[in-house]
């Protein structure tokens, strides 16, 4: 099994940024990152982030992604269904509103990713999780049970 030792930082992307482009810029740099983009409505501890982006982790190490790739596996399981379409409704990028870019990795690159100015935008807050976050996460990794 591979080390899964890595961060998940994110970041509050202005309403006029083009969260898509971003997202692009930085996995062309990066290529090894998992880079996503949800709604700021929808994620708002990164924390939480943090602890679903390791199920997806570790569900890529075993070959048991819910999506063909670790970013819609993350937006799946930050939405809390196996529907594609219902994770980009609920949790997905929205034009005209301040999105979140999530950016998963080795702490040295996401570091790294800050030093040369590609992630200059204010971190989303990190906290200990309310009692509704906890059951995301308990949702989120039920997710693979019911792939079963």
């Amino acid at each position: 099994m591979r080390n899964l030792s890595f961060e998940a930082n994110c970041y509050i992307l202005p309403a006029n940024k083009d969260a898509e482009e971003m997202r692009k810029r930085i996995l062309s740099a990066y290529p090894a990152l998992l880079v996503q983009v949800a709604n700021s409505e929808a994620v708002k501890n990164e924390a939480l982030v943090e602890l679903i982006a390791w199920q997806t982790r570790w569900a890529e190490s075993s070959g048991s992604l819910l999506a063909k790739t670790a970013e819609m596996d993350l937006l799946l399981r930050l939405s809390g269904t196996s529907q594609i379409a219902a994770a980009i409704e609920k949790t997905g990028a929205k034009r005209g509103m301040k999105n979140v870019l999530i950016v998963v990795g080795e702490r040295r690159r996401l570091q790294r990713l800050v030093r040369v100015g590609l992630c200059p935008w204010r971190r989303l807050h990190r906290g200990e999780l309310t009692g509704d976050e906890s059951r995301q996460v308990e949702t989120a990794a039920l997710l693979n049970a019911l792939r079963a």
